[in-house]
């Protein structure tokens, strides 16, 4: 019995420090407690918590407007983030002005790296030499594909070929394309080959490149302005020309809106991303557009819409 009483003693430092354990146990029970005895716990109504739920969803509604667009996909947000910030239009990279990347969406460094690229004589021959930038990444690419327009410089060849061996074996010439009195026949802009446009007034092999391809991706065209909306085309020139051009709308190729993939749509010059985006994102959740009103509703704020879309439409 002594034994076990002995093992259950403590020396005097044992004691000291068992002592000191139990007042440090009752300090920090006791400064946990205190709160509760000088501050009374605030209780809400159940309107009031009501009031409190309804304001923190306003906070959290208007921080999501402010932050994403209704185009964000939160289900792909790094795909979300680029398709915002670039806003491709119809281009051909080369010698493209540092304005004009910029216009698009490009960063000062994606820039800078295709202008490195441009002064070592490097060229974009295909659409696909736009990889070649390493800041470019294959999203971004996506993206800006279906807008390259990258001129054939063979069919150029070609038609400057032609167009000369004509002239030099032509016999008699009474008159040269360049002479005062020449007057070129008419042509029908949307069945008109490089040859037939070559003849006519200040359009050369280069233009006539410009407008067929343009009329391709176009559909055809309705009205002699939308020629001011090929790249590089202005008013001086379509005026020297436009008398000797008829335009048969029955050759336009419109689209089917309901049933024609996403790139065909996008590469269509009327029809920005962000528009591209809000048609098949209806006609994912809401099925068909039925109408051209209905289309219209679809257009985004930061849109202007053509007065000719409605011609390169079917539904």
């Amino acid at each position: 019995m002594s034994d076990f009483k002995n093992q259950l003693s403590f020396s005097k430092k044992e004691q000291y420090a068992l002592i000191l354990l139990l007042i440090i146990t009752f300090i920090l029970i006791g400064l946990n407690l205190i709160p509760d005895l000088f501050v009374q716990s605030k209780v809400f109504s159940p309107q009031q918590l009501e009031a409190i739920i309804a304001r923190h969803e306003e906070e959290l509604q208007t921080l999501s407007q402010n932050t994403l667009s209704h185009e964000f996909d939160v289900i792909k947000p790094d795909q979300s983030v680029l398709e915002q910030r670039l806003t491709p239009f119809p281009f051909n990279p080369n010698r493209l002005p540092d304005s004009s990347w910029r216009r698009m969406g490009l960063t000062e460094n994606q820039i800078r790296n295709i202008k490195n690229y441009e002064s070592k004589g490097g060229k974009f021959y295909r659409k696909e030499d736009l990889k070649k930038i390493y800041t470019i990444s294959e999203k971004e690419y996506a993206i800006l594909e279906p807008f390259i327009m990258i001129p054939s410089y063979g069919s150029q060849r070609v038609a400057r070929a032609s167009l000369t061996e004509s002239t030099v074996n032509a016999e008699p010439v009474p008159e040269t394309i360049n002479s005062a009195k020449y007057k070129p026949e008419i042509v029908e802009l949307n069945k008109a080959d490089s040859l037939m446009l070559i003849q006519l007034p200040m359009v050369g092999p280069w233009f006539a490149h410009r407008i067929i391809k343009y009329r391709e991706i176009l559909g055809g065209f309705v009205d002699k302005e939308q020629l001011l909306e090929v790249f590089g085309m202005d008013q001086e020139r379509v005026s020297a020309f436009e008398d000797y051009l008829t335009i048969d709308t029955s050759r336009i190729h419109p689209l089917s809106i309901n049933f024609v993939d996403f790139k065909d749509v996008v590469r269509h010059p009327y029809f920005s991303y962000p528009f591209t985006k809000a048609i098949f994102n209806h006609r994912d959740r809401k099925g068909m557009i039925s109408n051209f009103d209905q289309l219209k509703e679809l257009v985004p704020d930061s849109d202007t819409l053509s007065p000719y879309l409605r011609y390169y439409i079917k539904f």
